[in-house]
């Protein structure tokens, strides 16, 4: 018999996950178009009361009421959020389900990859997260097409990131934080957006001495936010910016994924260093960031329903086994 999951929210996202899982489980998908109100608590009860799990795929402002019915009814949940607060709300809940939110790309895969790596060290002195979904090809001036959510894009951007300076957490200004950095031989900027770093912060803190998620453009595009966010005080009124946006900047299917992380300290009493990277291309009918977003709720998704996640309440990404991760049928795209 085949697991019952439920899927809340059928766009870029959603479309993806619900085209990876619809051979494999008793998939149920809703969305607002379809007249499902996320936000509605007994809409979602409504919905959900026959499933094993479900997954949030929507904006992450539903996020909270879908976690607290899927709490209330014991059932497994998983959402993309990048999100800060949704996180925090979540960790709160009490239930006898199992609650794994920040599942994509990052948050997500990059905590798992990142937790694994830093267990090769005896100590840890530095760990760097850097993701970026770019466009293959650019013309504007800010080098940039959309290629995910608008919404949680602005919201990545306007808010403060976590992270850990000197063995203590602390929070770093969006948009901060300028690095170059160089793979394959060619460059890019990195620089703070919030939500990256998932829940490590507080695993971590005076576990290991710094510790940061930055996301990777190309050169140049941080100045032009800068000046749109900050110059013109446009962080305080988001729905101008993603209107702006969604009307003037194009999408793109044609898009890559850089999955970078690095880990520096002391293995045997000696200084070393560890890079995993990975450029991520699309498949088929699957845009990059569509396929890497998918895949990593998908595969946590898989892990619970085959009892490889075992904990009841709150799970977060940096406990997930990186091994079976990548080894089953979703994750492998991060091999």
């Amino acid at each position: 018999m085949k697991n019952k999951v439920g899927l809340i929210g059928s766009g870029n996202i959603g479309w993806a996950i619900e085209a990876l899982l619809a051979d494999k489980y008793d998939l149920k998908v809703g969305d607002l178009k379809d007249g499902l109100d996320a936000s509605n608590e007994s809409q979602v009860e409504e919905f959900l009361k026959d499933r094993d799990a479900v997954v949030s795929a929507g904006p992450f402002a539903v996020n909270k009421t879908i976690a607290l019915v899927a709490a209330k009814l014991g059932i497994g949940y998983f959402d993309l959020t990048e999100d800060v607060a949704t996180t925090e709300f979540v960790t709160q809940l009490e239930t006898t389900g199992t609650l794994i939110p920040q599942c994509g790309l990052a948050p997500g895969a990059i905590n798992i990859c990142a937790a694994h790596m830093m267990k090769e060290f005896d100590e840890v002195d530095e760990v760097l997260m850097r993701v970026g979904a770019l466009p293959k090809y650019t013309t504007n001036e800010m080098s940039y097409y959309l290629s995910w959510s608008t919404n949680g894009l602005i919201n990545e951007y306007c808010n403060s990131a976590d992270a850990i300076y000197e063995g203590e957490k602390v929070k770093v200004m969006p948009l901060e934080g300028m690095e170059k950095l160089i793979i394959e031989g060619k460059s890019y900027e990195a620089f703070n957006t919030s939500g990256g770093c998932a829940t490590m912060c507080d695993t971590y803190e005076g576990k290991v001495k710094n510790l940061t998620y930055k996301t990777i453009r190309y050169p140049g595009h941080q100045a032009h936010m800068k000046f749109l966010f900050s110059d013109l005080h446009l962080k305080k009124n988001r729905d101008v910016l993603e209107n702006l946006f969604d009307k003037e900047v194009p999408r793109t299917t044609n898009d890559v994924v850089l999955f970078f992380v690095k880990v520096i300290g002391k293995i045997d009493g000696i200084l070393q260093e560890k890079t995993y990277c990975k450029k991520i291309q699309g498949e088929g009918d699957f845009s990059a960031i569509q396929l890497t977003t998918a895949s990593g709720v998908c595969s946590v998704l898989e892990m619970y329903l085959n009892n490889q996640i075992k904990t009841t309440g709150f799970v977060s990404q940096e406990s997930i086994n990186w091994d079976i991760f990548i080894n089953n049928k979703y994750g492998k795209v991060y091999q």
